[in-house]
């Protein structure tokens, strides 16, 4: 494998104090590569898993399972302009809710839920960042969005006003809008204090490596070894193998009859010996929908 011929995913524990752009722009520079995407950013404050789609991964960067597990602090008492710890101090309240106040109100951030994201956040308005509209003390109001939390979880209290929680949630959820939200429905004022992804899908903290050690394996020509196949981050969907001849015919593009009539798939991993493409399954035709040029 060419040091600029990589295709597959690389999952980095991402440090406190910098950006994913950050990261991107170290693994773009000491791989060599061009093509290179991710899988969702990680504010500067937050630290763990991001996943780094290289090469031909970037094209199943949308098909991958977006749902997300973070640990995370709420301090009480206190908000802040960017609702993390980066941000100034706007008031305060001698509102603190105690622990079984927080737990009984968790049951009402589950489901399916409408969100304010944070006014500093890279969301667009009318093509701005709104970080950059919000950096102006512009006044403006950013649009809600729906999102998806699984399970919320109160772990411990840490002092008289920081709690630590856990959620699984689905991909675009802000855990900043989270802890504010939380602060309201308890008739207090919060901020993010600590935040950690731990999983993405399946790809859990087991699965990471440090920056450092990466560019450390660059260097002895070790890190092949941790790029992880675009096949195994997509194995939730359903997988259907080809024969030579009918696997040519997918990547040109030709539709293949090879279900029962009936049969109907949104989504269906090709592969023979290594993936394909993806596909979906129309009255037993198989459809080309994304190839991986491999």
């Amino acid at each position: 494998m060419k040091k600029n011929n990589i295709n597959g995913w690389l999952f980095i524990d991402k440090p406190v104090g910098v950006t994913s752009f950050y990261v991107i722009k170290k693994i773009r520079k000491f791989l060599d590569i061009k093509k290179i995407g991710h899988s969702g950013t990680l504010d500067p404050l937050a630290s763990g898993v991001l996943g780094i789609a290289i090469g031909e991964a970037t094209k199943s960067i949308d098909y991958l399972n977006n749902k997300k597990e973070y640990e995370f602090n709420i301090t009480f008492g206190e908000s802040k302009t960017t609702e993390d710890l980066e941000g100034e101090t706007l008031d305060f309240t001698r509102s603190i809710p105690n622990k079984k106040e927080i737990i009984d109100i968790l049951e009402n951030f589950l489901g399916v839920i409408e969100q304010d994201p944070p006014k500093h956040s890279a969301i667009k308005m009318n093509g701005i960042r709104s970080y950059n509209l919000a950096r102006k003390d512009l006044n403006f109001e950013t649009k809600k969005r729906k999102v998806v939390i699984y399970d919320l979880v109160h772990i411990k209290q840490l002092n008289e006003y920081t709690h630590k929680f856990k959620t699984t949630c689905s991909s675009g959820t802000y855990i900043r809008s989270i802890g504010r939200d939380i602060a309201i429905k308890l008739n207090s004022l919060g901020y993010i204090s600590f935040l950690r992804r731990t999983r993405i899908s399946k790809i859990s903290e087991k699965n990471i490596i440090s920056l450092d050690k990466l560019i450390e394996l660059v260097h002895i020509g070790n890190h092949f070894e941790m790029v992880q196949p675009i096949e195994s981050v997509l194995d939730d969907i359903p997988a259907v193998y080809l024969n030579k001849e009918d696997t040519k015919k997918f990547r040109s593009g030709q539709m293949l009859n090879i279900f029962e009539s009936s049969s109907k798939v949104n989504k269906l991993l090709v592969l023979d010996k290594e993936v394909v493409g993806i596909g979906k399954v129309e009255e037993g035709t198989l459809v080309p929908i994304r190839m991986f040029n491999i």
